[in-house]
């Protein structure tokens, strides 16, 4: 089974602005699963997508009570804290982009060569001119609760040329570490002990 998602052109707005886009009238993708079996997860999270001239937009939505989020700095290795990660293929599933996105608002971006076998990245790789939101919702008492990770991906740094009909492959994933540890994913891998590399797992992104 091959997920897709259909992503839909916006225009109207002011390029990169994430918090403009008229999230509630696009396509939200089916709840993400268990990465490994691909059951139920503990938690809801989905996705959703947008494109224009420059930028392919994503939001997540993330349903949570508490958060481990400490790091700070760019390229930090978030995927060992709390993150939403969106892995995108232009052309070649073999070489595909990678981005995390903390509840803290702090990205990790790399360029990712896959041999088939295992993955090998550049984490000094930077995507010129990413955007990234986080909005959080606190929920009774003031803790953390929702929370809703949105990237603007500039198509220059993935070297694509949008248009209607083309598509991209792409899976997203969300790693929870407290209570318990979870790692979930739109398109299951499949991958016992869980990993997130695994390219024929990727669903399609379809501009229309």
């Amino acid at each position: 089974m091959t997920y897709q998602l259909i992503v839909r052109r916006i225009q109207g707005h002011e390029p990169g602005h994430v918090l403009e886009i008229p999230w509630e009238d696009l396509p939200t993708s089916s709840l993400f699963v268990d990465a490994v079996t691909g059951g139920p997860a503990s938690l809801e999270t989905t996705v959703q997508a947008a494109w224009d001239d420059e930028y392919l937009y994503l939001r997540f939505t993330c349903k949570d009570g508490e958060v481990l989020a400490t790091m700070t700095n760019r390229d930090d290795p978030l995927y060992n804290e709390e993150v939403v990660e969106a892995f995108v293929a232009p052309e070649d599933t073999h070489h595909y982009y990678e981005f995390n996105l903390s509840p803290r608002n702090v990205v990790f971006d790399s360029e990712i060569r896959h041999d088939g076998t295992r993955h090998h990245g550049n984490p000094a790789w930077d995507c010129p001119g990413l955007i990234h939101r986080v909005v959080r919702k606190e929920s009774d008492g003031g803790a953390f609760g929702n929370w809703e990770g949105l990237l603007a991906i500039p198509f220059a740094c993935l070297g694509f040329v949008p248009e209607r009909g083309k598509l991209l492959r792409a899976n997203f994933y969300r790693i929870k570490r407290t209570p318990g540890e979870e790692y979930m994913a739109w398109s299951p891998t499949g991958h016992n002990p869980a990993y997130f590399h695994v390219p024929e797992s990727f669903g399609e992104l379809k501009l229309i």
